[in-house]
């Protein structure tokens, strides 16, 4: 069984409802919706639209937040010159930023680089350090500025409303720079979407270890991260990521240009396979694949590369940093994940209600795979993007003994257990709404 889960993003290439299925097919366990080429009412027919053909597969809706861009004409910038900087070349105002003199300004995604000469009244100078052609619309960073806008605008509220409309599983916010707007949203949405932080500024790193408590999960959002930083900074950064994220036990995903060539050719290059082996070998409990599968030629074939890159290197040594962490929020995980490796059991059934002890067994990443076993349907589809769980549903019975047999018998008939395997339990006896307090050895 795969444990490091697959997001694909749904566009043109992947939406008929036959090729959403065939992503699934092929490994993908959640998908993503862009929200920065969709209107609001958009972004609800696309989740209807996933639900219906796919059921049992979790949605991500990815907000577009304060995504700043050029104007809408293109400009040639001339490597050496002095220009002054308009709100009509930028597509908004600088001094609403809060740029300095000595900061620098990174053009079409970090190709071409701007240093601040001087700020006058209303006139804003820079000197091209490295000029180019720059289409209209292309992205704007501030690696050097404490950017002053809002994290969010009207469409992206629209947005989170139609997530939450939609019943999507996971909202991720992008371009967040500390833990304020994690907890605005949450006030908007409830408990439902969780929440996923895309750590892409020089600011988020800085409130990293805030930010990842705060949020569900973070996304280690390599395209606009690597403009904001100096290229050979984000292998480290990527790294730090995975590592706070294992040691808060929260979601994380690796995102951006993992299997880019796949968009025009059948097979990943050898680079793109060492970086997806990297990200698994981090320890990031997810990967994301972008345009690759919205607008590629062949996006089944892309999640089937990108599922047997993460099987084929998957180890289950270390990553143990929550368990260590937190020893007494993981005390029952732990000693679960403990006990299945003591007696070889190859799986471990978590009866679940709210999937909180699956999401905590997750977080231990035990050797053996993870069947958590929910009657909620909604549950369901959230655990799939948990390392390592394979959720089934069905019910729930009062009685344990009976409920246990049930668990067992689901997973016997999606093929994930044999019959007579020994199996590790985690449950609660106490209370079948409470968290984990039992964990017992099942032969059925």
């Amino acid at each position: 069984m795969r444990s490091t889960k697959i997001i694909a993003t749904v566009g043109p290439a992947s939406r008929a409802e036959h090729m959403l299925q065939g992503l699934v097919e092929a490994g993908v366990d959640t998908f993503r919706i862009n929200c920065s080429y969709l209107e609001s009412h958009e972004v609800l027919e696309l989740i209807q639209h996933i639900r219906a053909a796919t059921p049992h597969v979790g949605i991500l809706v990815d907000v577009q937040g304060p995504k700043l861009r050029t104007g809408d004409s293109a400009y040639t910038f001339v490597e050496g010159t002095e220009i002054e900087l308009t709100p009509d070349m930028f597509g908004f105002d600088l001094h609403e930023i809060g740029i300095q003199s000595g900061e620098r300004v990174l053009v079409a995604d970090g190709q071409i680089e701007l240093w601040i000469t001087s700020i006058r009244g209303g006139d804003i100078t820079a000197r091209v350090l490295v000029g180019g052609e720059c289409a209209p619309h292309r992205g704007v960073n501030f690696p050097d500025t404490d950017v002053k806008v809002s994290a969010l605008n009207e469409k992206d509220y629209g947005d989170i409303a139609a997530a939450k409309q939609g019943g999507a599983e996971w909202i991720a916010l992008s371009f967040v720079r500390d833990s304020a707007i994690i907890e605005e949203v949450r006030g908007i949405v409830g408990d439902e979407p969780r929440i996923i932080a895309k750590i892409e500024r020089r600011q988020a790193l800085m409130n990293l270890e805030a930010i990842t408590r705060a949020a569900d999960g973070v996304m280690a959002a390599r395209g606009d991260l690597g403009a904001e930083l100096s290229f050979e900074e984000v292998p480290t950064m990527q790294q730090r990521i995975a590592e706070v994220a294992m040691i808060e036990g929260k979601v994380s995903i690796c995102a951006t240009e993992m299997l880019e060539s796949m968009r025009t050719s059948h097979r990943p290059t050898r680079a793109e396979v060492a970086d997806v082996a990297g990200a698994v070998h981090q320890g990031f409990g997810a990967v994301m694949l972008s345009a690759e599968t919205a607008t590629g030629y062949d996006p089944i074939n892309a999640v089937s590369a990108m599922a047997r890159i993460c099987e084929a290197n998957e180890s289950h040594v270390g990553h143990k940093a929550f368990a260590d962490a937190h020893p007494t929020e993981s005390a029952v995980g732990a000693a679960t994940a403990a006990l299945a490796q003591r007696t070889g059991a190859a799986s471990i059934i978590a009866l679940t209600y709210s999937g909180y002890s699956s999401e905590i067994l997750s977080a231990c990443r035990p050797g053996a795979q993870i069947l958590a076993a929910t009657p909620s349907h909604e549950t369901a589809r959230r655990l799939r993007l948990y390392w390592g769980v394979t959720p089934l549903v069905c019910q729930r019975n009062i009685d344990m003994a009976v409920a246990v047999d049930d668990a067992f018998n689901a997973a016997l008939d999606a093929g994930l257990v044999q019959f007579n395997e020994l199996v590790v339990v985690c449950a609660s006896r106490e209370n079948i709404r409470s968290t984990a307090d039992t964990i017992w050895v099942h032969n059925a």
